[in-house]
């Protein structure tokens, strides 16, 4: 989660100016500061802030925070303060509060004195039969107004069979939903063909191509990555670039390209929130693994992966693999396999997490299949769908294309993997 803080220290807030006056022996003057996207976005599901306090000499004191002139705390800590103090962070579970602003005051406090104090607004948006499921399951389960320093999934009810997504009922549930779309004129044939294999198998290819017009832009795009070494890239590497489309307008437009949007809400039933893009110039040879650990939605199928072909992909490029039938395994949580939330070490999380997901495809008897699109093609991935991609046996052949990352409106998004709460864009 890249840090907010680069554009609010332009910006500092004041210490509280009504603290008693200091002593010689009392705490140095702190400074609080505090900043959310939400400030400027209006925003659904989890809404980050990230503070932090700012002293000449370093200390600690407690945190409060209240929301929505509550005058009790919704959240009391200990926190450190020093010259370069780090940023620390919670998040709101927004769908616990009404849309619109909300004031979210933060105070530092010692032996009963206001050291420093701040505040901002938020503003909340969470819409749709969607966010007012999620909601009534929060309440139900008892779930925490804030969400402190690491998201779980123990937080929420993924057992509650009122949430399933059709995609994931039985087959004739899922029947019967796409009867109903045909009969009210929501999808043409094709789309049927395609969400009727979304359901059945996890993946689905847009009936449409994109345009060669978009994929040369999209070509000469990642030709420019390349040249000017984005993140450091060099030539013939399977590293992934992050997030382009903040660089890129063509890769913008696929990243909310009206086809995509347009399958993704006939599967949500949702508008979808685009969370973010990876681009790759070689395959990626990624182990198999499924990306709900990674990009977690709850409820569980409100995430889904979208992957692009920016050229013919050829044999022995490292080509994708997908496990057809395998969105049907169990979904793994990280609290699943005993161990702590990942930071900079994978090892363990390989040992475990890993390790269960080749057991189920080796217990599943599923045979794996390879991708070999045509230049434009879309495949569209359920979020518990295993795939890898297969290793580049020829390294002198690339494999262009673009991997979004999309939830459906009115769900809560987070990494179960790292605990981090996730990013979400409004798709206009």
């Amino acid at each position: 989660m890249r840090s907010l803080f680069a554009t609010l220290l332009g910006r500092a807030r004041t210490p509280a100016e009504a603290a008693p006056a200091a002593t010689a022996s009392a705490v140095p003057p702190v400074q609080l500061e505090a900043g959310s996207p939400a400030e400027r976005t209006p925003t659904q599901g989890l809404v980050i802030i990230e503070y932090r306090g700012l002293a000449e000499i370093a200390g600690a004191a407690t945190l409060q925070v209240r929301v929505a002139g509550d005058e009790r705390p919704a959240l009391e800590k200990q926190i450190r303060f020093s010259p370069g103090a780090a940023p620390d962070w919670f998040a709101l579970h927004g769908h616990l509060l009404p849309n619109g602003p909300t004031r979210i005051a933060l105070r530092l406090v010692e032996g009963g004195r206001t050291l420093a104090e701040t505040a901002l607004t938020v503003l909340l948006r969470n819409e749709g039969p969607t966010a007012e499921a999620v909601a009534a399951s929060l309440r139900a389960r008892g779930a925490p107004l804030i969400v402190d320093g690491v998201c779980d999934s123990a937080a929420y009810d993924y057992a509650d069979p009122g949430l399933t997504a059709w995609f994931d009922s039985g087959p004739e549930a899922v029947e019967a939903h796409l009867t109903d779309l045909s009969a009210r004129g929501a999808t043409s044939a094709a789309e049927i063909v395609a969400l009727r294999q979304f359901a059945d198998e996890g993946y689905a290819v847009l009936p449409t191509r994109i345009a060669p017009e978009l994929l040369g832009r999209l070509n000469a795009a990642l030709d420019d990555a390349v040249a000017n070494k984005v993140e450091g890239y060099a030539w013939g590497d399977s590293q992934r670039l992050h997030n382009l489309h903040d660089h890129y307008p063509a890769i913008r437009e696929l990243w909310l390209h009206p086809q995509i949007l347009r399958m993704l809400s006939l599967i949500f039933g949702e508008p979808p929130k685009p969370c973010q893009s990876l681009t790759y110039i070689f395959g990626s040879e990624q182990q198999y693994h499924q990306d709900f650990i990674h990009l977690t939605p709850f409820p569980a199928g409100r995430m889904c992966g979208v992957w692009t072909a920016l050229e013919d992909v050829q044999p022995e490029s490292g080509e994708l693999i997908v496990y057809p039938g395998s969105h049907r395994f169990d979904r793994v949580f990280l609290a699943d396999a005993g161990i702590a939330k990942v930071g900079e070490d994978w090892s363990a999380f390989g040992e475990t997490v890993a390790k269960r997901w080749g057991e189920m495809i080796k217990a599943s008897g599923i045979e794996r299949q390879t991708y070999r699109p045509k230049a434009g093609e879309v495949l569209i991935w359920h979020d518990n769908l295993m795939h890898a991609g297969m290793v580049r046996r020829d390294r002198d052949k690339s494999r262009r294309s673009i991997v979004g990352h999309y939830f459906a409106g009115g769900c809560i998004a987070y990494h179960d993997s790292s605990g981090r709460p996730g990013m979400l864009h409004e798709a206009g």
